[in-house]
């Protein structure tokens, strides 16, 4: 007795998903032109600072919380509008979630041409290999560099404002291992498809 095992992706599944994966790299393109379009007609832009450490204690006393509350952490993230900013000090600004953007566009879009070639039967086409380097290559650059350059923007603009004295805003831009993690466990995936493309030829070339 034969027993009939159902597909993980079936073809319509994987077609439905490449064509919303395409819709999602079509919006993210946008909005990083947005994004970009913003920094160059707008005088002004929106980073994100930390409050200082005496900024900090200073709001535990003004807001008059009950004995035993106040506020935790020495870094308080907020976003500051900083206006009259000069054309390259406002795309640096903005840069950061321009690549973010950018990065999952070219990321869904490459995911979206391996669904395609499952959704046709060729799931070890040759391209695959490379399409999922792509999609590994975006999901590092854009985990990783983003926040460094929200960091080196939000400097750029504590910069102009020239705060003098003890100032109230500090920058700090942290480092995760997650997108370098998820970078390697993609690029091993596309090893597999590229070995799988591999014997898949060979088969061919066997009958």
């Amino acid at each position: 007795m034969q027993t009939t095992v159902k597909p993980l992706l079936g073809p319509r599944a994987a077609g439905a998903y490449a064509v919303l994966l395409l819709l999602v790299a079509a919006g993210a393109a946008l909005l990083a032109a947005g994004v970009l379009f913003t920094g160059v007609t707008r005088d002004a832009a929106d980073v994100t600072v930390y409050l200082s450490n005496s900024v900090r204690l200073d709001l535990d006393d003004r807001l008059d919380l009950p004995e035993g509350a106040a506020l935790l952490g020495n870094l308080l993230p907020v976003q500051l509008h900083v206006p009259d900013l000069p054309l390259d000090v406002r795309l640096l600004a903005q840069s950061g979630d321009a690549l973010l953007l950018l990065s999952i566009a070219v990321g869904a879009l490459a995911l979206a041409q391996v669904l395609r070639t499952v959704r046709a039967g060729r799931p070890f086409a040759r391209r695959n290999a490379t399409w999922l380097a792509v999609v590994a290559g975006a999901v590092v650059v854009g985990g990783c560099i983003p926040p460094v350059l929200r960091n080196v923007g939000a400097q750029a603009a504590l910069g102009h404002l020239e705060v003098r004295g003890d100032p109230p805003f500090v920058t700090w831009s942290s480092f995760t291992w997650t997108p370098l993690l998820l970078g390697i466990v993609v690029l091993g995936i596309a090893e597999a498809f590229r070995r799988g493309a591999a014997m898949a030829d060979d088969v061919d070339g066997l009958v």
